[in-house]
């Protein structure tokens, strides 16, 4: 029979923690219960593949003495003397149920809990073990706290839950439940989500956390199945930290980087642009894997190298071939099963992604038309292992595959990530709730305030450690920020490049994170607003005057801060044209469009350039008329459809003054089309 260690209900916690350092076999390393948080490997729990209680061989009689797991923790837990008679026939025992201080004398009253259940396990990493490593688990008696005999209403009252769900009603035996819990997460190399680690760090105070703790011998490695390691790198030191390289794709594999090699998946999307990788980050971040991104018909030597690194246990590759091709995903089977996920469009190919998750009661929906609002909600929804699911944001309801996969998950709620203006309709909103689902909205103006509105409406709202920091002018870089975010279960949140606008300024500032991981390079996200500093909080400067050749136009400042200093020059269909304090409209001039561009600085934060909204100049009288207004194109165009950023403002500019943003390119109402095409200001 295994020898373990008797602990009683009564004994104060400084006892029973001290009989806990005693366990055997055990390393060499002393640390404090308070300590133990910091121990475990962060990442978000994994419900594929699905849990199976039968992959766990419990209750075997390993040293063939007639008694099974089961019978050898009766044996040793009694309080009392207990007889062993033929077939392990149990008489005269008594044991006190720690969790709820229950006494039982037979046992048929008891049941023998996991600590860590069997389903927390397979969730936590068990599932990439082998047989002889789960069976292994389910009888581990070589240390006290794995497995304990319970009252069966206590059991079934735990069940699968961790503690972060569930307390012993018996307070007296928490301190011990915590750190047997932990201890036994350590000693099988599994892993713990946010909230666990957060329920965990909240009871190791006081006297108990203060406990000196023996480490007991690691069993196995980590999820990866490898050698015992501490699970992603995903800790940053205090201040700014970057994850940049010299282009998009040598960014996203800093960021994987933080991995260490054995990762549960790797998810690969097309680097040029956004439609196909939107659902992907929060996917990866639930299976506590990086987003790699590559060019559609190479894979870039640098990500090639990380994917050799990481040695993953799956690779997913988004998008259709036109997307990401077959030579690169024949490239990627070099090292690792290869599974597409992909449709006719971006929307078949988000419900794609979505069929990863086994479940889910949550779900973010975002317009797939535009990439902001669904990164944002790409971090908060990974750390909830929740989908995000993209739908036509302009359209008066959702598709029929839409509401057949909010089913098939079990979604009861569902955020809307972005306005109900140019983001997703309130009409979609309205068809939701009537179909019986709990529908809220996190939007804002603009897409730094939507990212904040999602931030504070996820879990990431808790004080964190970290926030990651990443330029909402593109998404490369905030797609790979999206995935890393979710596994830590930190927020993510949009800046301009030069400075962070107000609200996403005061949100950090209130979170005040000890660090900040800002994704890209000085270029895409400046050090000012690496280090928090907004822009100035002035109106645009308008334009004073009759725009009409002929003419002479100012620039009305406003009531812009006092100490602020400013500059200004003309832009006459997005080029300069001069400059000072006055412009006389020529000839020249008349059909195009003019705009102040205004260039202030303020005490305490960087100096900013904004452009006015443009005003079209009208031809002198009695100068010949401009040619009518151009026909209505109407919704025709998609950003997709250009091939440079100079090209869509071109159209836009066309067609503005006449019809407004008519196609919906310009989805901040910022005055600036298309800003995800390469070449945008």
């Amino acid at each position: 029979m295994s020898l373990r260690t008797l602990s009683a209900v009564s004994a104060s916690a400084a006892l029973l923690l001290s009989l806990l350092s005693t366990a055997q076999p055990v390393s060499a390393e002393e640390v404090t219960a308070a300590q133990l948080p910091s121990l475990l490997t962060q990442s978000n729990e994994s419900t594929t593949p699905a849990y199976s209680r039968d992959r766990f061989d419990h209750w075997v009689d390993a040293d063939a003495d007639g008694c099974n797991t089961r019978y050898e923790v009766l044996i040793e837990e009694s309080t009392s003397p207990v007889s062993v008679g033929g077939g392990c026939a149990l008489s005269g025992g008594t044991w006190v149920s720690p969790y709820d201080g229950v006494t039982a004398t037979t046992p048929a009253e008891i049941e023998i809990d996991h600590v860590v259940a069997l389903a927390e396990a397979w969730r936590s990493g068990a599932w990439a073990w082998d047989d002889d490593q789960r069976r292994a688990f389910a009888n581990d008696t070589e240390v006290p706290y794995a497995l304990v005999a319970a009252s069966s209403s206590a059991n079934q009252s735990k069940s699968d839950h961790d503690p972060a769900e569930w307390l012993p009603t018996n307070s007296a035996y928490t301190c011990e439940y915590i750190v047997g819990w932990v201890l036994t997460k350590y000693r099988w190399s599994l892993s713990a989500d946010p909230a666990e680690i957060e329920a965990v760090r909240a009871q190791l105070s006081g006297d108990c956390g203060a406990t000196p703790i023996t480490l007991p011998t690691v069993m196995v490695g980590g999820a990866d199945g490898g050698e015992p390691g501490t699970g992603p790198t995903l800790a940053f030191d205090a201040g700014v930290t970057r994850l940049s390289g010299v282009s998009r794709y040598e960014t996203a594999v800093a960021a994987s980087s933080r991995f260490d090699a054995g990762v549960t998946a790797a998810f690969v999307a097309t680097g040029t642009d956004f439609p196909d990788a939107l659902s992907a980050a929060a996917a990866a971040a639930s299976l506590g894997g990086p987003l790699l991104l590559t060019s559609p018909d190479s894979l870039p030597s640098a990500v090639e190298s990380e994917i050799s690194r990481l040695e993953p246990r799956n690779i997913y590759v988004v998008g259709s071939t036109g997307a990401v091709s077959e030579t690169v995903a024949s490239r990627l089977a070099l090292y690792a099963p290869v599974t597409r996920l992909g449709g006719k469009d971006r929307y078949e190919t988000g419900l794609a992604i979505s069929r990863i998750f086994s479940s889910s009661s949550s779900a973010y929906l975002a317009t797939g038309r535009n990439f902001p609002d669904a990164l944002a909600a790409s971090a908060v929804a990974g750390a909830k292992a929740a989908p995000v699911i993209l739908v036509d944001g302009l359209a008066s309801s959702v598709t029929a595959t839409v509401h057949e996969e909010l089913r098939r998950l079990g979604v009861t709620e569902i955020t809307i990530a972005g306005s109900s203006s140019g983001a997703v309709s309130s009409s979609i909103e309205s068809e939701l709730t009537r179909s019986g689902y709990s529908v809220t909205r996190s939007g804002g103006r603009d897409r730094y305030e939507t990212a904040v509105a999602i931030n504070s409406s996820g879990s990431s709202t808790s004080p964190a450690s970290v926030a990651f920091i990443a330029t909402g002018a593109d998404f490369p870089d905030a797609l790979s920020a999206a995935a890393i975010a979710g596994v830590v279960g930190a927020p993510l949140y949009l800046t301009s490049p030069n400075c962070v606008p107000e609200m996403v300024r005061n949100a950090i500032t209130k979170l005040s994170p000890s660090a900040r991981v800002v994704m890209g390079g000085s270029s895409v996200v400046s050090d000012a607003a690496a280090e928090n500093l907004g822009c100035l909080s002035s109106t645009i400067p308008s334009i004073v005057g009759t725009p009409k050749v002929g003419n002479t136009l100012t620039a009305d400042a406003g009531a812009w801060t006092a100490g602020t200093t400013l500059a200004y020059a003309w832009y006459v269909n997005g080029a300069y044209y001069g400059g000072g304090n006055a412009l006389a409209l020529s000839e020249g001039l008349a059909g195009r469009s003019v705009a102040v561009r205004v260039t202030g600085s303020l005490t305490g934060y960087v100096t900013l350039t904004q452009t006015s909204r443009p005003v079209t100049v009208a031809a002198q009288t009695p100068a010949p008329q401009p040619p009518g207004p151009p026909a209505n194109p109407g919704n025709t165009k998609n950003c997709t459809d250009f091939a440079t950023w100079s090209q869509a403002q071109a159209w836009f500019e066309t067609y503005y003054p006449h019809y407004g943003d008519v196609a919906q390119l310009d989805g901040d109402a910022d005055g600036i089309a298309c800003e995800s095409l390469p070449g945008a200001p």
